[in-house]
């Protein structure tokens, strides 16, 4: 695979539906758990109310819904239900590997998940190795996607300003959160949950700055 120009210096990776195909699975398993608190919550409705978005968005919704706080056991629910889904069934994105050990700059992950979860999946799908002691969670931050903290976050701590910097995202929100933080935002709908809900115009009218269909078109159009 052509290597990548050094236009940037550093690269940001989403890590749901950019570098895991989790985004159907995961949010299969939130509408399985809030439909029957409200019928709404069907899979298309979750995935437009909180792809790229933190747990605490979700956890405010079942506050609302149900007029108390969440219980630990909604929590220790949700959360053995996805981490034995992601066990079973989630793949990388096709050609990940390959595209990130490319990069000639510098990258790193920058997720709303929590660490528990991203490493759980980088490990599910063999990639840990790519991204241990690289990664920067939602945790870290007090607001997550798509406020800009957690972008800032990765590009302090690497060392690089955010003008320099490309963010590769498949969330509205987390595009949202590139442009606002002043870096590059490319799109990629390479993750199976576009067929469910197709996002692209959104990612586009977001401000992404280009649209992927696959991280073998990232290498192509950069061999050009």
């Amino acid at each position: 695979m052509p290597r990548r120009p050094r236009q940037f210096d550093l690269v940001i990776l989403d890590c749901d539906g950019v570098l895991v195909d989790s985004e159907t699975i995961s949010c299969r398993i939130l509408a399985e758990l809030l439909s029957p608190l409200d019928p709404d919550y069907d899979l298309p409705y979750v995935m437009r109310r909180y792809l790229g978005r933190p747990a605490s968005a979700v956890i405010g919704d079942y506050e609302r819904m149900t007029g108390r706080p969440a219980p630990e056991s909604f929590t220790r629910d949700w959360r053995d239900r996805l981490f034995s889904a992601f066990r079973a069934d989630l793949q990388a994105i096709a050609g990940v590997r390959a595209a990130v050990e490319a990069f000639d700059a510098d990258y790193c992950v920058a997720s709303s998940s929590d660490e528990e979860r991203i490493e759980l999946c980088l490990r599910q799908v063999e990639l840990w190795d790519l991204f241990e002691g690289r990664i920067f969670s939602t945790t870290r931050v007090k607001r997550g996607k798509p406020a800009p903290d957690l972008f800032l976050l990765a590009a302090s701590e690497r060392g690089v300003a955010p003008g320099r910097c490309l963010v590769i995202e498949d969330s509205v929100s987390g595009v949202k959160a590139a442009k606002a933080a002043g870096m590059t935002a490319f799109g990629l709908a390479a993750g199976s949950h576009f067929a469910v809900l197709d996002q692209r115009d959104a990612l586009m009218e977001a401000g992404a700055d280009r649209l992927l269909e696959s991280w073998r078109e990232l290498a192509m159009q950069e061999a050009d």
